[in-house]
């Protein structure tokens, strides 16, 4: 099954063009499943093999769904907060990156062997492996030397900040492994809920089309989510 919240189940009809979430085909399975005991549906269904054993295996299916659903959810949005997190940290640290070197291209324009060192003339890399080794360069030939240091404080790019951008780049790696574990994680859950749904999804729609050959237009099929046409 796809990852995505809005599969197109087997039951519908392709002119229908009906779309549903996971949650409301679960919803769907609940409430045929649950009501799949009531006398005036359970004692019909019998005759093609839907034992109380069997429905009651059924709803266990289920209930394992909803909650293989529900840890989906948390682990997807623990990791939409990590996202966040490390894309708001590192969004941080590029602006003032930016302005250092925009500053540094102006005070080092005439000093070619600085400019090659805290590599100003080459482009910033946007991946972020070589992004964070290129910036974490930059403030580290600062830190290791203290004639460029001092020469970068005459432009406001104090010794503070280039330990503060230092540390903060050492941090950001941090986040960036917490998002790495959290992606993982929220794949694993959607890997377990989808594998649930693939083995319980055909068991349902057999069910239903059982149930549609034994209730011929009978209300009673309105009961696990049929919908009747009154003629």
């Amino acid at each position: 099954m796809e990852t995505n919240e809005n599969p197109t189940t087997e039951a519908t009809k392709p002119h229908q063009r009906l779309y549903l979430s996971i949650d409301e085909i679960i919803a769907k399975m609940k409430l045929a499943f649950g009501n799949a005991t009531l006398p005036e549906i359970f004692e019909p269904m019998k005759s093609v093999g839907y034992t109380i054993d069997r429905i009651n295996g059924l709803n266990t299916k289920v209930s394992e769904l909803e909650i293989l659903q529900q840890l989906q959810k948390k682990e997807y949005s623990e990791q939409y907060e990590a996202s966040q997190t490390f894309d708001n940290a590192r969004f941080e640290i590029d602006a003032l990156y930016t302005k250092h070197r925009s500053l540094a291209k102006i005070l080092f324009k005439s000093d070619v062997q600085t400019s090659a060192v805290l590599q100003l003339t080459k482009t910033k890399p946007l991946a972020f492996g070589n992004w964070l080794q290129h910036l974490t360069n930059f403030y580290a030939q600062l830190i290791t030397s203290p004639e460029l240091q001092t020469k970068a404080a005459t432009v406001g790019i104090t010794a503070e900040s280039v330990t503060a951008q230092k540390q903060s780049l050492l941090n950001l790696e941090k986040i960036k492994e917490n998002q790495r574990k959290e992606t993982s994680e929220a794949q694993s859950a959607t890997d377990a809920r989808d594998s649930a749904f693939d083995e319980l999804y055909p068991l349902y729609s057999e069910y239903i089309q059982y149930a549609k050959v034994i209730f011929v237009n009978n209300q009673a099929l309105e009961a696990i989510g049929v919908k009747v046409k009154l003629t």
